[in-house]
């Protein structure tokens, strides 16, 4: 599944003597003045740019592109607009770069160069070069694994370059930013495969394969084995299906073996049909994307090992599919999880929290730093976040604020919600420890970590519910249509820094 890389490179050049098909130059619509290099640029043209801006041909607007054709050494000057200054801000430059990128491919255009200062204003340059290949590569991303017509005539971009006036060397920000858009890509593509390929046999092996050409160490342990585990909850959900289960276990040591790893947990649902309790249409639809959180967790965790991040690192997937037959689990069995606890079953197509029952306690038992869940557990917030945000919730403060810190600078948005007490009253079984759901429907998000809080034991533990940010209908700047590969940058983010 590995795509031509497009090449990215930052050169320090005048902008008059930049050669190739496009220029894009950025300009904010309460400043439409030209200066510096760009001013000689223009005067160079016969003042073609500020012509345009005179005559009103161009206002900025925030998503405005203009495309002037000049035939110099550069064939075509782009202006995109970026709004007004005040609200100018590296979500605008993300959107603006992965929009003008998808423009660029679709008309034919192989290769093109940007102008850093025009993009700048108030940011860092290194946060701006960043932010501009991680946009530009993500922007670009299709999944096409499946096509089969007309393969020859799908357009690709080859080369793209970020001009500068600055003596800074950029290649950390090009070398970062391109491993993080790789990892984003590579989860995107393994989510969208679909069910009948991407099985839980499947997932293992592409996990070895991976982890051979990554240097990672990897663990599968069978059915048998994870029955002999006494993962009772996930080897249950997966009693249901001809294929059979797959525990997979990815490690990484960027330190000293001593130091405590960090485990990520990602669920890995290859299919989830809701079991007994059937999903109806059109929900059924798209649940191959139940995998997301262990894919992400999967690529994650080699781009740590890419980039040689100084922590060592666990990531546990538990791989199943969710299928009804007569070897299906039912709503009122108890199901014995790995920690020990008893779990009643109210509702077959909440399987997700029992495979990360499992999986979770077999992570406490390695005794980490801490323990981050990745999974499509809901989608019950929508209402209060749509598509846009990730809810979060937590037990320990320093994860809360390392989290909102990688929020704020991957852009990836995540919202806290809590983990108040008065919860766990709603997950009381009158024949079990536990059962898996409330019997009421509201606080599903809540609901579903408060049962998982269970299984970390004093661990510090997040969980991250990407039910709803997982799948994007729109085709949209960093966005396209599919799989998002939510959380790879904001782990990543958070990874980067990790003390």
């Amino acid at each position: 599944m590995e795509k031509t890389a497009i090449s990215v490179k930052a050169s320090k050049i005048e902008l008059n003597k930049v050669k190739g098909n496009a220029l894009l130059i950025g300009l904010l619509k309460d400043k439409l003045t030209l200066s510096g290099e760009l001013k000689k640029l223009d005067e160079e043209y016969g003042g073609i740019i500020s012509s345009y801006i005179k005559n009103n041909h161009f206002k900025a607007e925030k998503g405005e592109t203009r495309s002037v054709f000049v035939n110099r050494n550069i064939k075509n000057l782009v202006l995109v607009g970026l709004g007004e200054e005040e609200k100018y801000n590296l979500d605008v430059l993300l959107n603006a770069i992965a929009d003008a990128s998808k423009k660029f491919r679709d008309n034919g255009t192989e290769n093109f160069s940007l102008c850093l200062d025009s993009f700048k204003n108030k940011f860092k340059e290194e946060d701006v070069v960043e932010k501009i290949v991680l946009s530009a590569l993500i922007g670009l991303y299709k999944f096409t694994e499946f096509k089969t017509k007309d393969n020859g005539k799908i357009r690709q971009i080859k080369q793209i370059t970020i001009i500068t006036n600055s003596n800074k060397n950029f290649d950390n920000e090009v070398k970062y930013a391109s491993v993080v858009a790789n990892a984003v890509n590579k989860t995107r593509d393994l989510v969208n495969m679909p069910p009948n390929v991407a099985t839980p046999e499947y997932m293992a092996d592409y996990a070895k394969e991976l982890a051979k050409k990554s240097g990672l160490k990897c663990i599968v342990f069978d059915e048998k084995q994870i029955e002999g585990m006494k993962m009772g909850c996930f080897i249950n959900v997966a009693k249901g299906s001809i294929n059979k289960p797959r525990l997979v276990i990815l490690e990484y040591y960027g330190n000293d073996k001593k130091q405590k790893p960090i485990a990520i947990v990602g669920k890995g649902i290859t299919f989830d049909s809701g079991g007994l309790n059937l999903k109806p249409y059109p929900y059924i639809l798209n649940m191959k994307d139940d995998k997301g959180g262990a894919v992400a967790a999967m690529h994650i965790i080699e781009a740590c090992y890419k980039l040689k991040f100084p922590l060592n690192l666990i990531a546990i997937m538990p791989f199943c599919e969710n299928m009804p037959s007569g070897s299906s689990f039912r709503p009122d069995d108890v199901l014995t999880a790995h920690n020990g606890m008893t779990v009643e079953i109210k509702n077959t197509d909440a399987e997700g929290r029992l495979i990360l029952a499992d999986a979770l306690s077999y992570a406490a038992e390695m005794k980490p730093q801490a323990i981050i869940d990745i999974a499509t557990l809901t989608g019950a917030s929508l209402i209060a976040l749509g598509y846009i945000g990730t809810p979060f919730l937590t037990t320990n403060e320093k994860l809360r604020e390392k989290i909102k810190n990688a929020s704020e600078k991957s852009l990836e948005k995540v919202w806290e919600f809590p983990l108040w007490q008065e919860y766990e009253e709603n997950i009381k079984s009158d024949v079990a420890d536990l059962k898996h759901i409330s019997e009421e429907s509201d606080a599903g998000v809540i609901i579903g970590a408060t049962f998982l809080k269970n299984f970390v034991n004093e661990i510090p533990w997040a969980h991250i519910d990407i039910g709803t940010t997982v799948w994007s209908k729109a085709d949209k700047g960093v966005l396209t249509k599919g799989a998002t590969g939510v959380t790879a940058r904001l782990m990543m983010e958070m990874l980067r820094e990790w003390k």
